[in-house]
């Protein structure tokens, strides 16, 4: 039953599938926006749940910055703020869990 629960919404089909994983694995609540667009960092994430994604990034790089904002989106529904320290600890682990996924 998911009344009440959120989803990721995002226009880009592959973010859009990389976030979802994210959602699931991090165990998100709250509806988060993922917009990809021209931005001179790989992402940033806002405390209402809007996600932004450099429109350069491709491939590992571009999974890695989705599992990283992902991450701080999770931040902020748990304590009200992001740490940095742990979402590049868990970019990566996000990421290589979400290919081992796709790949099975």
């Amino acid at each position: 039953d998911l009344k009440g629960e959120g989803m990721v919404h995002c226009e880009d089909a592959h973010v859009l599938d990389i976030a979802s994983y994210c959602y699931v694995a991090l165990g998100l609540k709250e509806d988060i926006f993922v917009e990809v667009m021209p931005l001179e960092v790989h992402g940033y994430c806002y405390s209402d749940g809007d996600v932004e994604i450099s429109d350069k990034l491709e491939g590992k790089e571009l999974g890695i910055a989705i599992c990283h904002e992902l991450t701080h989106c999770a931040q902020f529904e748990a304590n009200g703020v992001s740490n940095e320290e742990e979402a590049y600890r868990l970019e990566e682990v996000l990421y290589e869990e979400y290919i081992n996924e796709k790949n099975n």
